[in-house]
């Protein structure tokens, strides 16, 4: 990966299946916060439609002269900017359901990999001496991509 030789670690690797895994855990981290964003934005999409649906619903109720026997449901169907508003709400609902499943999916995929790496580490650096290596390979992964591979 590019910013891996960038930043010369190339030396602390190990063997080749360390920068597979490596490169493989920044791809599906990038990808859970790339995920995480967009359900943030339908998120705030979602609320920003409730608060104007409410508003809106609301002055649109009390500017039309109601009674008992007038049907609530009719009155607000009536007004074709509180249908669109209705229909951006439940495409909004829709999006944002769709970003939890992807997210949890993502962050599922990502930390099953990453507990792997740190089971499989033992067979990655055999030997003692490799202990530095993989110190500086695990600090620089902390440090650039904020991934913790030092426990569970």
């Amino acid at each position: 990966m590019k910013l891996f030789k960038e930043w010369n670690v190339e030396a602390h690797y190990g063997p080749e299946i360390v920068k597979v895994m490596l490169e493989e855990l920044v791809t599906r981290k990038n990808k859970l916060e790339k995920m995480e964003k967009a359900k943030l934005r339908w998120a705030l999409f979602v609320m920003l439609c409730v608060a104007i649906f409410l508003l809106f619903g609301s002055r649109v109720l009390t500017s039309q002269q109601l009674s008992f026997n007038t049907n609530i449901l009719a009155a607000i169907i009536g007004h074709p900017l509180i249908l669109a508003l209705m229909l951006l709400l439940s495409i909004g609902f829709f999006q944002l359901h769709f970003f939890v499943k992807k997210v949890k999916k993502a962050e599922k995929e990502f930390d099953e990999l990453r507990e792997e790496f740190i089971d499989r580490s033992s067979e990655l650096w055999p030997n003692d001496t490799d202990w530095e290596s993989r110190e500086a390979l695990y600090s620089f992964v902390k440090k650039e991509h904020d991934i913790n591979l030092y426990h569970k």
